[in-house]
């Protein structure tokens, strides 16, 4: 239920970018800082890279994380109006290639498939805000918890004899900051499902062991 989805066609999202700059981001560092506008359109060849604000407290509200094939910021790169305050940082790694919007739009002018591909991201950026306002519709940790780490599965899972890995480094502290919860309640909630045997963590990476149940808990 909660696979990775592999695009045979993300090659040509990659070609198009072939003529673009190849820059290297290590874990931690910032691609575009949240008072400036962004320096052309990237695309992540490899990688993570997750978009958040920081609030005056100096909390972070986590909005978006990005994987592989995926072109950031999207809306700016749309012509839309780029959101002061959002911050896009390395979670590890990333390779990425970097254009301009406007060879983006003529590209898009003359190229449907491309076109598509491009408003399905668009799509997914939409169905992820969706995601995040329904599960802080739940009271308890636990279920908001739980409700973030499908929807992560839903978005980054790898099916596994394990489990259901998520392939995108999430820590504790994202989970939390992504639900407008401190980092200790996620703990909490996490070290529950840990010892019920419902998640566990490998290699620094979430795993699910048993989706069903846990949809079960949120039905």
């Amino acid at each position: 239920m909660y696979v990775k989805q592999h695009n045979d066609d993300t090659e040509n999202i990659i070609s198009h970018f072939s003529g673009g700059k190849t820059k290297r981001f290590s874990k931690g560092e910032v691609l575009v800082q949240g008072d400036e506008e962004p320096k052309g359109v990237y695309l992540i060849q490899s990688g993570y890279v997750r978009a958040y604000t920081i609030a005056r407290t100096g909390q972070h509200n986590l909005l978006l994380i990005h994987g592989s094939n995926e072109i950031m910021p999207l809306p700016w790169a749309l012509d839309g109006v780029q959101k002061l305050g959002v911050f896009y940082e390395a979670m590890n790694d990333v390779t990425i290639i970097n254009s301009s919007k406007d060879d983006l739009r003529l590209a898009m002018g003359s190229d449907i498939w491309l076109t598509e591909q491009i408003l399905q991201q668009l799509v997914s950026i939409f169905t992820v805000y969706a995601q995040r306002i329904q599960s802080l519709e739940y009271r308890l940790p636990r279920e908001r918890v739980i409700a973030r780490l499908l929807d992560l599965a839903d978005r980054f899972g790898h099916a596994t004899a394990e489990g259901i890995v998520i392939e995108a480094p999430v820590t504790h502290q994202d989970i939390a900051d992504s639900i407008n919860m401190t980092r200790e309640t996620a703990s909490r909630a996490l070290e529950l499902l840990f010892y019920d045997e419902l998640v566990v963590q490998n290699q620094h990476l979430f795993v699910i062991l048993d989706a069903e149940r846990l949809l079960q808990e949120l039905s």
